[in-house]
This record gives structure tokens, C-alpha cells and sequence, in this order.
């Protein structure tokens, strides 16, 4: 797999756009930077992520609630901010990106690949899952080897700093993490970088409650779970680029598919 994302990969410390495979990975000829693969996961961050790891992020590493989180805390999560299934959430978001399976797919904040693997089985291209956290790309790897998938290469990386070349994918899906990001701007800026004019971008994320006694704010200031205002999150999506096509509001779980606009049919935010 890695062979096929090569050409589509950029140096996420230097921004050169030419990498080499070594016995060990890859290597950035322009600044020397190595990138080691370990047990099928292309490594691009190494032991300094160089950015804020948020409790709650900390928290989705511990080894107890990676091997909980597809079956048990993704759902429950899912369906306490809904008050519907995760089974027809899956449907929602697959739904919403249908018309994107032809080009390569970027799955940002992966986690186990629950979104990944149902990506890879309808697309005609290769899919990357991409993560910040190693245990979560680890558990993502036995489930694709257990399931037979062979179009899907694993990445730990920062969503504020990519590893890949502009304009690259035609479909980004995010699903449960876009109000996790430290700078939720910045990781929308990559992403706006990496898909292609026209491309789709589909999201779960959360929406701020109208009355929640206090909860909302004890999540947001001690474990750094994060809320949009979705007036403000539209303004947001529009000043980087993208059109909410469609959308579903169930309680706080806001999904949608944004488009990617061309560039001359941008408006100034």
C-alpha cells in the first residue's frame, strides 16, 4: 500500500513534496527527516508530537478504553449526545459520502478505523486512517488484518500538519473528533489544503447544548471536550472554503457532507 500513497505524500516537517522509501520507511531527502514503519503504521510523528495532547485525547490512548471504544464507547457515547443508534449514524455519514468513491479517501482521527474499514470495502481506491494515536492505529491494524481489507494504509500524523500534497483527496471524513483538535481552524485548514476542488467532506461532530446545568462547560474546561456554535461553525467551514451540501441535527451530534468549492466560486468570510 505505501508504494501507492508515495506520489501522494509531502514531508509533514519540511513541506517537500518528494519522499523516498527506506528498508525502515520513508525519508525526506530535502531535510533528512526519516520516517520509520512499525507493524504496518507509517509513523510521521515519532516520540514528539509537537502539539497539545488534550486530557481527553490522553485519555482515548489508555489500552482500556481503546479495546472498549468501537463495541461499547463509541456507541454509548454516540447514542447519550443522539438519542439514536451509532449503527444509523454509520449509515447517515456513508450515505452522505456515496459519491465519493472513486479517488483515495482520508479518514482523519481513525481511531480503530470504525469509519475506515466500511470506507475501504465501497471504494474503488485506496483509503488512508490516519491518527495521532499509536494504541488506536494498533487496534485499527488487527481488525483489517482479521477482516481481510487491503486498501487501507494506517498513518500516525498530526491533522495539523498532513503528510500529503495539495488537493490530493476527493473525499475527507471526520468523524467524533473535530471538536476534540486543540485548534479545530488549523486542522481545517489542512483539510481544506488536501481535498480537491469539488471534493466532499462529511463530520460528526457537537453542538453546543441549550441547557446542559453545567455539564457542557465542566467537559470544555476540564477534559477539553469540545462544542460548536453552528451558526459559528458554518462561518467557520465557509472562511476555509467548503458548503454544507447536506445535514442531519440529532440533539447535541451534528453530520453533515461539506463540498470543497473551486476557488473562483470562494466568498470572503
Amino acid at each position: 500500500m505505501l508504494e501507492r500513497i508515495l506520489p501522494h505524500m509531502r514531508c509533514p516537517r519540511c513541506g517537500a513534496d518528494r519522499l523516498e522509501p527506506t528498508p525502515a520507511g520513508l525519508r525526506c531527502p530535502a531535510c533528512g527527516a526519516a520516517y520509520a514503519s512499525r507493524e504496518g503504521i507509517l509513523d510521521m510523528i515519532g516520540d514528539d508530537p509537537g502539539e497539545v495532547i488534550t486530557p481527553f485525547q490522553r485519555l482515548m490512548q489508555s489500552p482500556a478504553i481503546v479495546s472498549i471504544y468501537e463495541n461499547s464507547w463509541r456507541q454509548l457515547g454516540y447514542y447519550l449526545a443522539s438519542s439514536r443508534s451509532f449503527a444509523r449514524e454509520m449509515e447517515t455519514v456513508l450515505e452522505f459520502g456515496k459519491g465519493e468513491k472513486e479517488g483515495p479517501a482520508l479518514d482523519l482521527a481513525c481511531g480503530p478505523g470504525v469509519f475506515t474499514r466500511p470506507l475501504a470495502r465501497r471504494s474503488k481506491g485506496f483509503v488512508v486512517g490516519l491518527d495521532l494515536s499509536f494504541p488506536m492505529l494498533r487496534q485499527a491494524a488487527r481488525r483489517i488484518r482479521a477482516e481481510g481489507i487491503g486498501n487501507i494504509q494506517l498513518i500516525r500524523a498530526s491533522a495539523f500538519a498532513l503528510p500529503f500534497s495539495d488537493a490530493v483527496f476527493p473525499h475527507v471524513n471526520c468523524c467524533g473528533a473535530l471538536h476534540l483538535f486543540d485548534r479545530p481552524e488549523k486542522a481545517l485548514a489542512e483539510i481544506a489544503r488536501v481535498i480537491g476542488p469539488g471534493g466532499g467532506f462529511t463530520v460528526q461532530t457537537t453542538i453546543r447544548p441549550g441547557r446542559s446545568a453545567g455539564l457542557a462547560y465542566i467537559l470544555e474546561r476540564f477534559i477539553r471536550f469540545g462544542f460548536f456554535n453552528e451558526p459559528e461553525l458554518h462561518r467557520l467551514l465557509g472562511s476555509h472554503g467548503f458548503a454544507v451540501e447536506r445535514d442531519e441535527r440529532h440533539r447535541i451530534s451534528y453530520t453533515f457532507l461539506a463540498r470543497r468549492l473551486p476557488p473562483e466560486n470562494m466568498v470572503a468570510v
